[in-house]
Formats: structure tokens, sequence, C-alpha cells
């Protein structure tokens, strides 16, 4: 017997509980529990999650399983260079590829009015953009972003009054430009430009702003399954005394995270209470920036429902999850694939598998029209969990349809 099977069996019968009653809880099949308490078989991570929560191991069990490797590497990311780019430049040379003449012609006289122009235009694509981020693939988006984050960063360059303004809407693209690449899969990119956020930001003087990237810095690192490194980053965003509300109490939700996958039941319930107080419309500014997510209907909510499915309480999870996705928009496709993929899993844990059936076809439809790489990772992970309903010829056809869906996204 493994040391795992050993233990899972002392607790399972210090409490006086049947294999089949077990099993009857973690909905899993009870020759397959015998077998991982027979040593037959390794427990894995998602399993002793479960069954440590209904043995009340306290991590116990948990701690028996080898952590799951990262997803990819987190390091080795290029610092962001000092010296500036000729971004002009950029445009043309791209724009020459095309035999499309992208150089801007010299302004003369531009004062602050035009610049104020400018921005006015600049301020209503990038709102634009994030509405058609919820619709549209990411390379899509990402196309029209570059265009115009270099076109700022050029007018930036070449103004005598609005330099700053410039600077700081250029940050904001900058921002949703590594949210995009993080959304195509490119975890090293969106890094680097989280990075690049930083650095313009604080040449904007937009103090929030730069500390907020420490926050997208601490989800990339979730992401790329390190929740140490987002506890760190997500602790100094707390202590930073130029962090307004909304910046701290995403950091908290990044924390509560982080805590969820290490099994911290108690300190990841105190990050979401912590966050949810900070987040209190009575607690933000009216003229604070909205940074993060703005489509996802209680978004406390979300993130509390994904955190007690990673501490084995998929029951919770799901009543969580669902009030959240009721409360987002339908036009939110990108949002309600990534929550609604986390609440399918939440359903097949808890052996909802009706439900679990008819958001998984809802969210096959959401991400075929944004290609999301976080709803995809979530995805997988429904399609291993899946495998073990292989008697069940409606959940083999869903499993089917779910692996030719992730197929095509990788092809796409």
């Amino acid at each position: 017997m493994s040391e795992f099977g050993i233990e899972m069996r002392r607790l399972r019968m210090r409490r006086e509980l049947s294999l089949a009653g077990l099993a009857d809880r973690v909905h899993y099949d009870k020759g397959y529990l015998s077998k991982i308490e027979t040593g037959r078989l390794p427990a894995n991570r998602r399993l002793a999650i479960l069954v440590d929560v209904e043995l009340g191991a306290d991590g116990d069990l948990v701690a028996l399983v080898p952590e799951e490797p990262r997803r990819r590497g987190g390091s080795g990311v290029a610092a962001v260079s000092d010296a500036e780019p000729d971004w002009g430049g950029e445009l043309v040379a791209f724009g020459e590829a095309l035999a499309v003449p992208l150089g801007l012609p010299p302004m003369a006289g531009r004062d602050h009015t035009d610049d104020q122009r400018l921005l006015t235009h600049y301020r209503d694509e990038f709102d634009r953009h994030r509405r058609l981020s919820q619709q549209l693939p990411p390379e899509l988006v990402l196309r029209r972003l570059i265009v115009d984050f270099n076109t700022l960063m050029e007018l930036a360059q070449t103004s005598t009054t609005s330099a700053s303004p410039l600077h700081l809407l250029a940050a904001r693209y900058a921002e949703f430009i590594g949210w995009m690449c993080q959304e195509a899969g490119r975890l090293d990119l969106a890094l680097s430009w989280t990075r690049r956020t930083a650095d313009l930001a604080t040449r904007a003087e937009a103090a929030d702003l730069a500390v907020y990237t420490l926050v997208r810095e601490a989800e990339l690192a979730l992401y790329d399954g390190d929740p140490v490194t987002a506890m760190e980053l997500a602790e100094r965003v707390l202590e930073d005394p130029r962090a307004r509300a909304r910046s701290r109490g995403l950091a908290a939700h990044r924390q509560a995270q982080a805590f969820a996958i290490r099994g911290d039941h108690a300190r990841c319930l105190s990050s979401l209470a912590h966050a949810r107080d900070l987040l209190h419309p009575e607690r933000l500014a009216q003229d604070e920036p909205v940074v993060g997510s703005v489509t996802v209907g209680g978004l406390d909510n979300a993130i509390a429902g994904w955190c007690h499915y990673d501490l084995g309480r998929p029951q919770r999870a799901s009543e969580f999850l669902a009030d959240a996705l009721e409360r987002t928009p339908a036009e939110a496709h990108r949002s309600r694939a990534l929550f609604g993929a986390r609440l399918a899993l939440a359903y097949e844990a808890s052996g909802e598998l009706e439900e679990m059936q008819a958001v998984t076809l809802r969210v096959l439809d959401d991400a075929s029209l944004v290609r999301s790489a976080g709803a995809n990772a979530e995805l997988r992970g429904l399609s291993r969990a899946l495998m073990r309903h292989h008697n069940v010829r409606a959940l083999r056809e869903l499993r089917t349809s779910l692996d030719e869906a992730l197929v095509g996204a990788r092809r796409a």
C-alpha cells in the first residue's frame, strides 16, 4: 500500500465510513477508490483534495500527493528595455510591408486642444476594444490594439503639452494587451507587456496603476501554477499605501486563490472577506479608474466559487459560480466561457451531471467565439474528469465534442 492509501484507510476507518460511503460522497467509483487505497493506483491531487475534505484530514492527505507540474515556465522573460523605441518608425515599417502608408504627417502647431481631442478618441477606442474582446479571438483584438498603442506612444513622443496623459492611456492599452496575450496562451508576452505597463504608469505618475501590475503578475503566476509567488506579489500590493481600494481588493482575490490552491481554507476565506470589504462600492472613490474585470457580474462570488472548487467543496463552488454567471451579460462570452467552465467542473465533482452537461454545451458555444486559453485550460481538466464516466453514453459523446473543440482551438 502507498502512504496515501494507508492514511486514507486509517482516516476512513476512524470515521466508521465504508468505502462505498466515501465513494458516494466524493462521486468516484468504489472500485477506483479501492485501487487507490491498496496502492494499485496513485492518487491524483484533485481526488486527494476531495477525500481530504470528506475525512477531515486538514490537508494531511493532500500533502502526501506530489504537486502537479507547472503549466509552463514563468521565468526567463526579458525585461522591458530602457531604450525608447521609434514607435512611429515601427508602424511605418509595418505599413511598408503591407504596401500601406502608415506614417503620420508632421502636425505643426499641435496644441493642448488637439491632444485632448486625440485622447478622447483613443479612450473611446479603448472602451470599444474591451467590448470586442468579449466577442472576438484575442489575436483579432491584438491587431488593432497594437496599432493604437504605437500611435499613442508616437503622439506622446511628439507632444509638448500632454505627454503624461498620453503615456497613462498607453499604459492602459499595454495592460490590456498583456491580458489578451495571456488569453492567446502566451504568458511570456503577457508578463513582458505587464511590466511595460508599470514603466509607462510610473512615467505618467499613476502610482495605483503601477502597483496594480503586481496583481496582474500574481494572476499570471497562478496560471503558471506558482501560488507562492502569487501570494508574495498580492501581499506587496496589500501593503503598498499607493494602492487604491480596488487594486487592493483584486490583490486579496489573488491571495485567496493562492491559499485555495495550497489548501489553506481559513486564510482563503479570510482573504475573500477582505476582498469583499475592499471592493464594496462605498469603499471605492467615484473618480477611481476601473482596473481588472468589468464584465463579470458578482466578481466576489465568481472568485469565491473558484476558490471553493480548489478547496474541495464543489457544491458550494457551484452555488457561487452559478450566481455570478446569472449576473454576467450574455454578450460577455469570454468571461462566461472561463467561469462557466469552472462551474461545469464543480457540477461534475459534486455529481450533478445533468447540470454539468448543460453548462458545458453553453461554454463550448462561448469558447468557440473568443478562443480563451484560460477557459480551455479548465475544459481540459473537465475532459480528464469525464474519463471516469466512460460507461455513460451521453457523457462519452460530450467528451468527444469537448476534445474536438480543444483540438480545433490548438490548430486555430
